[in-house]
């Protein structure tokens, strides 16, 4: 009983990791290792610091920052991939089309990480806070959350990657874009 409270928190805290892994896989990106993990500890630390201080910062500050800031840049990530989706549309595009799709299907850069990894921790501040205030203890609610993470965001990426979702083609932007803004406007609600 003393690890399924931690780990319900680790999985509900790392399904966004599912999803933008699915969306990396759509657009061709693969996730390395070295990858996952940086975006795992920078999603670890973020959400450490907030069970670990959210018992004394949490009469501070309002509950609902830290979601509305997770959402407001997932949502910012999605309208990005949606205008790029949009570009590709119009004539003068539409020749460099291959040209931005192979540019962005090697790697993610260093920022894109850091921004991804600082995207879903303070995504997760809301969800520490609360998890301070409950009561969870603070090493295996993360060590929970950091597995989750690695293992939600490895195969969210591979299940991108596969045929079924390749048939999406084209609209890999569109639908990344979709899934991203969809993801940030669910967490701003639910």
């Amino acid at each position: 009983m003393l690890i399924f409270t931690p780990l319900l928190f680790g999985i509900s805290a790392s399904l966004d990791a599912l999803i933008v892994g699915m969306t990396y896989g759509l657009r061709r990106v693969r996730i390395c290792l070295w990858q996952n993990f940086l975006i795992s500890l920078i999603t670890l630390l973020g959400t450490c610091m907030s069970v670990g201080l959210g018992g004394c910062l949490s009469p501070l500050l309002p509950s609902f920052i830290g979601p509305i800031l997770g959402s407001a840049v997932l949502i910012c990530f999605g309208i990005y991939y949606l205008v790029k989706a949009a570009l590709q549309f119009l004539p003068r595009h539409r020749n460099r089309k291959n040209l931005i799709i192979s540019e962005i299907q090697s790697s993610l850069s260093v920022p894109e990480i850091i921004s991804l990894g600082t995207a879903l921790s303070i995504n997760n501040m809301g969800i520490g806070f609360s998890a301070s205030i409950a009561g969870l203890p603070l090493i295996p609610t993360a060590a929970t959350t950091l597995v989750c993470s690695v293992s939600f965001l490895f195969f969210g990426n591979r299940m991108g990657s596969m045929k079924l979702f390749r048939l999406a083609g084209s609209r890999a932007d569109l639908l990344s874009g979709l899934l991203l803004t969809g993801l940030g406007i669910c967490e701003l609600y639910f």
